[in-house]
């Protein structure tokens, strides 16, 4: 990747969750969020190029006023409604229930929303551990003073749009005694489509799982005995990974593939990494193979459920889960 190309900062998951100084992350073994998935994660603005943005690129920071062509074409990009699917994970709670808040903020560095008059909750409820998906429109709500949320969002953007306008969307999930309580931030982005070839992210998805070299399709409970590890992998992806545009510093197109993340839980034992995948300085792409370690000192048979959540870089994606049944 060019150092030069504005990289719109997507992926921000920001997880604070019952995970102490001994606990390996790769463990879930108390109320967590694993991922957010947004349908779809990026919006792509039509005919809202440089020339339009040129007006907010000389604010210093302060109160901004966006041309009114730019404002028409946020606000029917911001009307689109969102579908928000969450993972919440529970192992311990026993089925039970759990409150949440959907809350959306102007800045990105508030991973919890919660600077005065910079925020507005969206929705409430009661659910349980698993997926919770609800629909949102998260850049079309106004703060508290009648400013637009887009239009603090730019102000707040140091490439004022240059680089996406990032939403920030903020799960809280907690139990009812209020015992437990985590939070999970996710940016969604509204994207001016400054070169025609440019297209929306797409949701990645991985194609199956491997368990010991073979297929493990996803309805297959696998029995495991002792403290043998199990080696995993993907089924390979490759010709999924999106090739994509932005725009460098000289507003110039530059052309970059994906390299998926994938990020390993599982509710008995651990993961050998928490992450694999990606790509580094070089270019180069890291391996996705993974060993599963059941836990020595566990002395009852256990249901196993492992969570593979992968990420395009984009903040593109989902998850896969597999069972095992496993005994010591």
């Amino acid at each position: 990747m060019s150092a030069r190309a504005l990289v719109p900062a997507v992926v921000a998951l920001a997880l604070v969750a019952c995970v102490g100084p001994d606990d390996n992350p790769t463990t879930v073994k108390d109320l967590r969020v694993l991922g957010i998935r947004f349908e779809t994660p990026e919006v792509l603005i039509n005919e809202c190029n440089v020339g339009l943005l040129s007006a907010l690129g000389s604010a210093d920071g302060g109160t901004i006023t966006i041309p009114p062509e730019l404002l028409q074409k946020l606000a029917v990009a911001a009307s689109r409604p969102i579908k928000m699917t969450s993972l919440i994970a529970d192992p311990a709670g026993a089925g039970r229930p759990l409150k949440y808040r959907v809350v959306v903020c102007a800045n990105p560095n508030d991973r919890r929303c919660t600077n005065e008059g910079d925020f507005v909750e969206l929705l409430r409820g009661e659910t349980m551990a698993g997926e919770l998906s609800v629909t949102v429109a998260p850049g079309a709500v106004l703060l508290p003073d009648g400013t637009p949320l887009l239009q603090e969002v730019i102000t707040q953007d140091l490439y004022k749009g240059l680089g996406g306008f990032r939403v920030p969307v903020l799960l809280d999930v907690q139990t009812l005694d209020g015992a437990e309580h985590v939070y999970a931030q996710k940016l969604m982005v509204y994207m001016c489509r400054f070169f025609p070839e440019m297209e929306e992210n797409q949701t990645p998805v991985l194609p199956g799982m491997t368990i010991a070299g073979a297929p493990w399709p996803a309805d297959e409970v696998k029995d495991f005995t002792g403290t043998q590890e199990i080696t995993l992998e993907p089924e390979d992806f490759t010709a999924l990974q999106e090739p994509y545009i932005l725009p460098s510093f000289q507003l110039q197109p530059v052309y970059l593939v994906e390299a998926w993340k994938v990020a390993w839980y599982t509710t008995l034992g651990t993961m050998d990494n928490l992450s694999t995948g990606g790509s580094d300085f070089s270019g180069q792409v890291g391996r996705h193979r993974n060993t599963w370690k059941p836990d020595a000192t566990a002395t009852e048979p256990k249901d196993v459920t492992l969570t593979f959540v992968v990420r395009d870089g984009r903040g593109g994606e989902s998850w896969a889960q597999r069972k095992i049944r496993w005994t010591p």
